[in-house]
């Protein structure tokens, strides 16, 4: 069984090679665990990605943009209880076929359960997403996104 600890920082580890490590990165999350990216209506895209197949797309997706992270910056504050933990770090990684890099800062929301992540759920600027992400930058975003 892993704690929330040792799940983030696998979880680190597998964003520092996406191409070989999504598998491993699934293997993470429980069965019915979640990722989840709470900001990401207002970019009207999906938020919520519930089991490991929903959890694998998320992962290919986020694969396709990127194949590896730099992380750094790390900073963990374990909850009572050590099933959980909130984490704030930072992360470049250059978009895939560009010389572009991505840079963000995160605060994430871990919750263990079983030794697998029930949750993950991560808090991030989605201007700058959109900005770096999107062909036209904020011009992409769908008006009735930000309602």
């Amino acid at each position: 069984m892993s704690s929330a600890n040792e799940l983030i920082n696998e979880f680190f580890d597998c964003l520092s090679n996406l191409d070989t490590s999504v598998d491993r990165c699934v293997d993470l999350f429980a069965d019915d665990g979640v990722f989840e990216f709470p900001y990401f209506s207002t970019l009207g895209m999906n938020t919520r990605f519930e089991g490991k197949e929903a959890v694998r797309e998320v992962l290919n997706l986020i694969r396709s943009r990127f194949s590896s992270f730099t992380v750094s910056n790390i900073s963990i504050y374990e909850l009572k209880g050590g099933h959980g933990l909130f984490t704030e770090y930072h992360t470049d990684g250059f978009i895939n076929d560009t010389d572009r890099v991505y840079a963000q800062d995160y605060v994430t929301h871990l919750l263990e359960e079983g030794g697998k992540i029930k949750l993950l759920r991560e808090y991030l600027n989605v201007i700058s997403t959109a900005r770096m992400l999107f062909p036209n930058g904020l011009a992409d975003v769908p008006a009735a996104a930000s309602d």
